[in-house]
């Protein structure tokens, strides 16, 4: 459990740190300089969609037996899913467009606090102290590696935008973990089911949002051979993250999700100062070590905190009879 639980979050960080560094090229004005949002997240998930037959046909992926649905998954279900993991997607693109760098990443940091309260009042999810502790320390870290100005002087739309992609990340997130529990299905299954839905839809948005947003459609782009490798290697790497991402979530919960989650925020910053040129200040290496703390910090916590409850819990005599005559069972059959 120990060593898939490590290999699915080492995956889910090494395919966002490369599908970060290809998309930059892909995107970036010294690269090929494919501006539509929208489009590439739509090839994304549509890869991913047809990566979920192959797994299947090929062994891959578990299939319910007896079942001709991939998955059983309602459909309102699906819906609900894709409706707020597309506003998530758009918002935080929207959001990364209208509002600074600083405001951008104060509202990804925001994620975390909004998770936090979701699951405590929806969920009842105790944090201890040790726990909230380790939150704040992460934060703090996670703060001074990645904002280097705190002057916002960004609009009251970009504002709106920035607390919506907090609110749809948040509940992405938990929902994912959520339908794997309710309804009985592997990340695989439930990837399998939401993929397709998520990539069609975002297809059918983005004639018109890339037009907002970009002033042309994604036909007026000239590809090149170099444009066509990355995005197939952009592709690719989006499958890796999104079953990484899957698995991840099904594992933990999403406020452990994101905790561990800003190693990909240091991981980052050390791929563009090895690849890109990058500097890092002395602030950013403060800052990488309060991260780094405060998510050993949190793992600890989170290990201690079943422990400490279960140490403090009186014995119940009814367990502890059963217990003694389920042992005087044994002892008599061995004899």
């Amino acid at each position: 459990m120990a060593v898939g639980d490590a290999s699915a979050f080492l995956l889910n960080i090494m395919s966002s740190v490369f599908i970060i560094s290809v998309n930059k090229k892909l995107m970036g004005a010294t690269g090929f300089g494919f501006r539509y949002v929208v489009t590439l997240n739509a090839l994304h998930y549509l890869t991913t969609s047809v990566w979920t037959v192959i797994a299947k046909r090929i062994g891959m992926a578990k299939v319910d037996e007896g079942s001709k649905a991939p998955a059983h998954v309602p459909l309102s279900a699906v819906v609900l899913f894709t409706l707020v993991s597309n506003a998530s997607i758009i918002s935080l693109n929207t959001s990364l467009m209208l509002n600074s760098i600083t405001l951008y990443q104060i509202a990804k940091l925001g994620i975390i606090p909004c998770t936090c309260a979701v699951e405590y009042f929806l969920y009842g999810r105790v944090f201890t102290s040790q726990m909230v502790l380790a939150i704040m320390v992460t934060l703090c870290g996670v703060g001074l590696v990645s904002l280097n100005e705190l002057t916002l002087s960004d609009s009251t739309i970009g504002v709106f935008v920035a607390l919506c992609s907090v609110v749809s990340s948040s509940g992405q997130q938990l929902m994912v973990r959520h339908l794997q529990l309710k309804h009985n299905v592997s990340a695989g299954q439930l990837l399998g089911v939401v993929a397709p839905a998520q990539g069609a839809s975002l297809l059918l948005l983005s004639p018109f949002l890339d037009k907002v947003t970009t002033g042309g459609y994604v036909t007026d782009y000239e590809w090149t051979q170099g444009a066509l490798l990355c995005m197939v290697l952009s592709c690719s790497a989006a499958v890796l993250v999104n079953v990484s991402q899957f698995l991840v979530l099904g594992r933990f919960t999403a406020v452990t999700y994101q905790v561990l989650g800003h190693a990909k925020t240091i991981c980052v910053l050390c791929v563009g100062y090895v690849f890109f040129g990058g500097i890092i200040t002395g602030q950013q290496l403060l800052g990488m070590g309060l991260a780094i703390g405060g998510m050993m910090g949190y793992s600890r916590a989170l290990q201690a905190a079943p422990a400490a409850k279960l140490a403090s819990q009186e014995p119940d005599p009814v367990e502890s009879s059963l217990a003694e005559l389920l042992q005087k069972n044994k002892d008599a059959n061995n004899v």
